[in-house]
């Protein structure tokens, strides 16, 4: 949950001017700029109506942070070497159930956020890579810093970066999931998992 947090500070309080035009994937740290851009322009507009709906900070999530996440290798890394045991009917049911995952568990640490200052530290060494990390740092009221790298993989079709992964403090989120469920799925299947995403998402409703 800590490593949630740090993910949404990122996204709610970074304060920059605009570098890329609007859902420019085609360069990572574009890809970072504009949807921090996006993502805080459109909950600074919404901030009265969030006030009222607290639900609807799901709405904003699947609109502006979704499409600037590579979910499904996110979910295929989740299940890792298992992929292999899995029909597609359940690797699809799985990547639903990871995406809805990631929209509540985001949207239950967003909508209580404080501000926080951040700095994006542009990785510009990323031409004939498939992978790679864009450090951020964010700082508190207090002054403490917070290291963050997010994981961006370029897609070999659309030639655009999306984040797949983010890491703080050393703590990857995709290796704590990973963790998480791997163990489950070996022994009683992806089907289980996907059982437990699926309540995990309607306790978050309750």
């Amino acid at each position: 949950m800590r490593l949630f947090i740090y993910v949404f500070a990122f996204l709610y309080s970074l304060s920059f001017s605009l570098m890329a035009s609007e859902n420019d994937l085609t360069d990572p740290n574009k890809t970072l700029h504009t949807l921090s851009t996006n993502a805080f322009e459109r909950l600074t507009s919404e901030k009265d109506r969030l006030a009222k709906e607290p639900e609807y900070i799901k709405v904003i999530i699947n609109e502006e942070l979704i499409p600037y996440f590579d979910y499904k290798y996110a979910a295929y890394s989740v299940v890792g070497p298992h992929l292999s045991d899995t029909t597609a009917e359940q690797r699809d049911n799985f990547v639903e159930a990871f995406r809805t995952y990631l929209i509540n568990a985001y949207g239950h640490i967003l909508i209580k956020y404080d501000q926080q200052t951040l700095t994006i530290l542009d990785n510009n060494n990323f031409k004939d890579k498939k992978i790679v990390s864009v450090p951020v740092r964010m700082r508190d009221n207090n002054g403490q810093v917070t290291q963050l790298d997010f994981k961006l993989r370029k897609n070999k079709k659309t030639g655009e970066w999306k984040v797949f992964d983010v890491i703080a403090e050393g703590v990857s989120m995709l290796d704590t999931k990973r963790s998480e469920f791997g163990s489950l799925i070996q022994k009683q299947g992806i089907d289980e998992v996907i059982k437990l995403l699926l309540q995990k998402n309607d306790e978050f409703k309750s």
